[in-house]
């Protein structure tokens, strides 16, 4: 089984909000999905794992599913903090299988691997937050069958990646809690996380975390403990594809030219 993760479009109908997304975001999504849409074999599944759009607005996401529109196979998403949740429940509520409750959490499968999608989502704030319901709904289910893997989905990394002026912007509550759980069940977990603007890996709590990159900007690599945020660069876009089989996990890192 073959699964893509890719995050922060921050695509936009008419003008972007965030003054640091490129004007041509929408070009530079349609190269990625091109390139997921291309991969031989053919994926299983893509993960996107919000900012989706950069305003939230309707329009944003009929633009946002077109763009999407070439990707036959299975779509998890999560929403992001430039999201907005009435939207983007009624964009996806017949492709995702939304609980009945505020937030956008889900569980889903494909090929005996479990998907739970967590809402970071706090409206109007750059960071994220894991209520308490939330991490209740997580802890239930890992703890009704903990002998299986899950992918657990969220966009606000609770893991760190050193980069102060971008980790203080992540998941700044539930974080302890969520490490609790994490604990409990890390070998048979994989987090998959967006926000930071740079592709990472790292092990928290014994689980294995990953970040994906945006094609709408890319923040450079700056480990020098300095408060303020890291300067833009352009690189290659890149994502993660997850190779799993008789449950072994090896990851890919593809990358797509964005700026020919």
């Amino acid at each position: 089984m073959l699964i893509a993760h890719i995050s922060d479009f921050h695509v936009f109908a008419q003008k972007p909000e965030t003054p640091l997304v490129r004007l041509d975001a929408e070009r530079t999504a349609r190269r990625v999905v091109d390139n997921l849409a291309a991969f031989a074999p053919s994926l299983d599944a893509v993960v996107l794992t919000g900012d989706l759009t950069d305003g939230g607005s309707p329009e944003d996401y009929a633009l946002l599913k077109d763009i999407l529109s070439p990707l036959t196979m299975p779509i998890f998403t999560v929403p992001g903090n430039h999201d907005k949740r009435r939207a983007f429940r009624s964009a996806f509520a017949q492709s995702l299988p939304f609980g009945d409750g505020h937030f956008l959490n889900y569980e889903a499968e494909i090929g005996g691997m479990r998907v739970l999608a967590l809402d970071t989502l706090v409206e109007g704030r750059g960071e994220g937050a894991l209520a308490a319901e939330s991490l209740a709904w997580l802890e239930e289910r890992l703890s009704s069958a903990p002998e299986r893997p899950a992918l657990v989905l969220l966009h606000h990394p609770p893991f760190p990646s050193g980069i102060p002026s971008l980790d203080a912007a992540t998941l700044v509550e539930g974080r302890e809690e969520m490490a609790r759980i994490v604990r409990a069940h890390p070998a048979r977990l994989v987090l998959l996380a967006g926000h930071i603007h740079r592709p990472y890996q790292a092990i928290w709590n014994g689980a294995y975390c990953t970040v994906a990159g945006s094609p709408a900007f890319q923040m450079g690599l700056d480990l020098t403990q300095t408060p303020h945020e890291p300067p833009l660069v352009r690189e290659p876009y890149a994502y993660y594809v997850y190779r799993i089989q008789d449950g072994d996990i090896a990851v890919h890192t593809r990358y797509v030219s964005i700026d020919e």
